[in-house]
């Protein structure tokens, strides 16, 4: 969908969320018009239910890792 609506109007930016995990979310950063992804496998509930910013942290760092190598 991001392809198919970005090609007739490229003006137009998208931050997808909804179904994104750690496996996929370097395929949705691709698209020159997806500015930013969201996810909540960075923030799961028991991470935030018992204030463990710290692997909150340590999970957005990966995502952010990985798509510095990819591109």
């Amino acid at each position: 969908m991001l392809k198919a609506m970005g090609s007739p109007m490229p003006e137009l930016k998208f931050c997808p969320t909804g179904g994104i995990g750690p496996t996929s979310v370097l395929d949705y950063l691709k698209p020159p018009n997806v500015l930013c992804v969201g996810g909540s496998w960075v923030a799961p509930p028991q991470a935030m239910n018992s204030d463990n910013w710290g692997l909150v942290t340590q999970l957005a760092a990966e995502v952010v890792r990985s798509a510095k190598r990819s591109g």
